[in-house]
């Protein structure tokens, strides 16, 4: 706390080193300053700069500082105080702590290991720090394990084009499209990843559209279509009759396994 000369008293918030660039070009250095937020006046006592050899010399409504010949500043009188012409320099830093600890250094260079600390020291990189010892942080030592590797799996593909497709429904959606098509349907090549886009304006297209697709790529390869694997559960006994062909079967033993799979099979 601030006492004032009112017996009032103001908190003080901080205390450091100030350096001021007065009117003639010389800089002022102030030590053990008090920052009081409460107190709009920037106070310099004259005891205080006597204190740390300064000489102050009151006059003509003049004020003189000297150190030893040099002439450090002028004030003027105003009312009953002596106004200093003065500002502080922004660019140079005016309270600095030393610290120069090993686990400072370790943050400043982004968790730096403990070896290549000892790196820099030995190079004199690290000011008068010799030899590390850090911490055992525990953020420091989770970031630098290693994730246990993934086992090698290989994707299998088929050998031919039209020996497994996959296709899948997306719909509908929330926003209406210019062309009214709510739904889009994909086919894929399970060989060479080659995609088929087709857009339905209602759900009941899909057995429509695959008969077009089977259709086009048959005709394109010469070769047929032997099996589709898809999440689709629209119209999946309508579409395997219709692609089966002439096969007899029973469609009560064979509709469990084939929704459990969702694999459409031509025989």
């Amino acid at each position: 706390m601030l006492k004032m000369g009112n017996n009032d008293t103001s908190k003080v918030i901080g205390i450091g080193t100030v350096c001021l660039k007065t009117s003639n070009g010389t800089k002022l250095i102030l030590k053990n300053v008090r920052h009081v937020p409460d107190n709009h006046l920037h106070l310099i006592f004259a005891s205080v700069l006597d204190d740390d050899g300064y000489f102050n010399t009151f006059g003509g409504a003049q004020w003189k500082i000297t150190k030893g010949s040099l002439v450090v500043a002028h004030g003027t009188k105003f009312s009953s105080l002596y106004r200093l012409k003065s500002y502080i320099l922004f660019n140079v830093v005016n309270v600095a702590d030393c610290d120069n600890s090993y686990d400072l250094w370790h943050k400043r260079l982004s968790h730096i290991s403990e070896k290549g600390l000892n790196c820099l020291a030995e190079k004199n990189l690290l000011l008068v720090l010799k030899r590390a010892k850090l911490k055992n942080y525990a953020h420091c030592l989770a970031g630098k394990q290693h994730r246990v590797s993934f086992k090698s799996h290989h994707s299998s593909r088929k050998s031919e084009v039209l020996e497994l497709v996959h296709s899948d429904l997306c719909g509908p959606m929330k926003t209406k499209p210019f062309g009214g098509g709510f739904y889009f349907v994909t086919f894929i090549y399970d060989h060479s990843r080659k995609l088929w886009v087709y857009v339905l304006k209602t759900k009941d297209q899909v057995l429509g559209v695959f008969k077009q697709f089977q259709a086009s790529v048959e005709r394109e390869t010469g070769k047929k279509l032997k099996c589709v694997r898809t999440v689709m559960v629209v119209n999946l006994v309508d579409l395997l009759m219709n692609t089966v062909g002439s096969r007899v079967f029973d469609i009560r033993k064979l509709l469990p396994r084939l929704l459990s799979s969702m694999v459409w099979q031509k025989g």
